[in-house]
């Protein structure tokens, strides 16, 4: 305790789940080990059919570090490698009620759905998950379907790349070409139908919403790219 009283309190970062929260530190091992959990357990199994998230809360929380210990960054083994989710120690959730220093939480819908999975791996809006590359291409693709092509083509940023930008290069040339205006409806209706059936052939089994279906207006603006970690 002396200790805490010269050093003062910290930040840890809390994930909830089903389980309880498991408690992050804020340096370089707690951040390698969040970064992990969240890849594997969340972004990585976002589109799965399997998976059951419905929602995800991530906690800041304030506290003694004396009071942390034995609490924090339990997901890796002996061998600095990332535990399965059930093989991760009952005594490392933190029962929710046990919060008493929140100073701020984010809560993340889990519907998968292409603004549910950009807002999650956004690094200004979200928490700047990593984006892998079948996911990035799933989330593209339903963004197409859902709001067409982007009118002033479509611009990956590194290091995220769209796997089937070639499908799409005679549209986008219509798009931007002089008579696009008289192409205009034809080329974002056929841009969605190739959507939607590159989806089905490449990532069949792709979870999404049922009452999902596209819309008919355009609009210009798409995701933005993963920047890291937010909190």
């Amino acid at each position: 305790m002396l200790d805490d009283l010269k050093h003062g309190n910290k930040f840890y970062t809390g994930v909830e789940t089903d389980k309880g929260v498991l408690l992050f530190s804020r340096n370089y091992e707690g951040n390698h080990q969040y970064g992990a959990f969240m890849e594997a357990n969340i972004e990585r199994r976002f589109f799965e059919p399997d998976f059951e998230g419905k929602s995800l809360t991530v906690y800041e929380i304030r506290g003694w570090p004396s009071l942390m210990a034995g609490k924090i960054n339990r997901c890796y083994d002996s061998y600095d490698s990332l535990l399965p989710l059930e093989k991760i120690p009952v005594d490392a959730y933190l029962d929710k009620s046990a919060l008493k220093s929140v100073t701020h939480k984010e809560e993340y819908d889990l519907s998968p759905t292409w603004k549910n999975y950009a807002r999650l791996t956004d690094g200004e809006k979200g928490l700047g998950l990593a984006r892998s590359v079948d996911n990035y291409d799933r989330m593209t693709l339903l963004y197409i379907m859902d709001k067409g092509y982007p009118r002033d083509g479509l611009i990956d940023e590194y290091p995220d790349n769209f796997s089937f930008h070639e499908k799409f290069e005679r549209i986008e040339n219509k798009l931007l070409g002089r008579d696009r205006w008289n192409v205009y409806d034809e080329m974002q209706e056929k841009a969605k139908k190739l959507a939607g059936k590159l989806l089905h052939e490449h990532f069949p089994d792709t979870r999404q919403k049922e009452d999902d279906a596209p819309k008919m207006k355009v609009e210009s603006e798409i995701p933005k790219k993963s920047k890291g970690r937010k909190m």
